[in-house]
């Protein structure tokens, strides 16, 4: 059954400052990425999920060519917008399904490969790899399965963020819950946003993300044609 998906639509505007936490995550992810592409002397790079564009433009930064794609149309014109007369090329597109061509690495950041169930997940890796040249590296991120049950996972509602920009408060609560058989986390968010000394306003989303173990992780990988598999951070 397809997971319960996030509204990217609704939360466009605000989605850099609140879901990545401003710019100082999105430059730390991408100096991480330049490093390790350096080393596998990469020059074009696929951004199969690219969101706002944080890592699409600042790869280009770095001198890469870069191709970033997204379903979300929203998210896509903002992303576009960011990296205007840079030379990226924006696509609409489907990490399952679209081709755009061969390249020497491609990406999925901040749990992107998440909002997939298990069965799409596979078509997309399949799908990631047909994109790639032969030895090109495919870098995502994702919750860690075995992290959240060893005592990751918070089992009560927290405050995730509280941030002002300018005039714009915000504050966000998260209070989820976690089926540690099927490795599905229910992520329930309460957001109140307050413009200057506005009456606040209130926003509540529920949507699913599916989990998984590293050993999880390698088998999905190696069954879709991957062959050396590396680890960052946390545990198995």
């Amino acid at each position: 059954m397809p997971l319960k998906q996030y509204d990217y639509t609704l939360n466009a505007a605000l989605y850099d400052e609140i879901s990545l936490g401003g710019e100082a995550e999105s430059i730390a992810m991408n100096r991480f990425l330049n490093r390790l592409f350096r080393r596998r002397k990469v020059e074009t790079v696929l951004d199969t999920t690219c969101g706002t564009g944080a890592q699409a433009v600042g790869l280009a930064r770095y001198g890469y060519g870069v191709t970033a794609s997204d379903l979300n149309d929203a998210m896509l014109a903002l992303a576009r917008a960011k990296g205007r007369g840079m030379g990226i090329s924006f696509r609409k597109g489907d990490m399952r399904t679209s081709r755009f061509g061969t390249f020497d690495a491609a990406i999925a950041i901040f749990n992107a490969v998440g909002h997939l169930d298990r069965k799409d997940f596979g078509r997309a890796l399949r799908n990631v790899n047909a994109n790639l040249e032969v030895g090109g590296v495919f870098v995502f991120d994702i919750f860690n399965l075995a992290f959240m049950i060893a005592g990751g996972f918070r089992d009560y509602e927290y405050v995730e963020l509280a941030r002002e920009r300018g005039e714009t408060k915000v504050v966000r609560f998260n209070n989820n819950t976690l089926d540690q058989r099927r490795g599905i986390m229910t992520i329930r968010q309460r957001t109140i946003v307050q413009e200057r000394f506005d009456k606040p306003r209130t926003r509540r989303e529920t949507w699913e993300m599916q989990l998984y173990t590293a050993d999880e992780l390698g088998a999905l990988l190696g069954d879709a044609g991957f062959g050396r598999i590396r680890f960052y951070g946390g545990p198995s």
